[in-house]
């Protein structure tokens, strides 16, 4: 007979629901995109990337950098200040989409 091993799953416990998925844009000629970082890893290179090729494919596309909206990968209050502020700063620079960059 095979020895038999007790297993544990690796992964922690959902913590949040299921998040509901909203329609995706077809076309992102004439659309606001913010660029949301951690801070991490190579951001700017990709958002340099992201941006020349979105443009290619779309033509007119406006970015807003991730400078605009602080950094969310900081400490517990810092991070809750930024998300916090968020939606509002969203709303204030009109953005229709975000890449949100994390560089886990």
């Amino acid at each position: 007979m095979e020895p038999q091993y007790e297993a544990m799953w690796p992964l922690a416990p959902r913590v949040t629901g299921d998040v509901t998925e909203h329609e995706r844009p077809t076309e992102l000629a004439g659309a606001r995109v913010a660029y949301l970082w951690d801070e991490l890893f190579r951001g700017p290179e990709m958002f340099e990337v992201i941006s020349e090729v979105a443009r290619e494919r779309h033509g007119d596309v406006e970015f807003v950098g991730w400078e605009e909206f602080g950094n969310f990968h900081a400490s517990a209050a810092e991070e809750r200040r930024v998300l916090e502020a968020l939606p509002e700063l969203l709303r204030s620079h009109r953005v229709d989409l975000v890449v949100a960059a994390v560089g886990a």
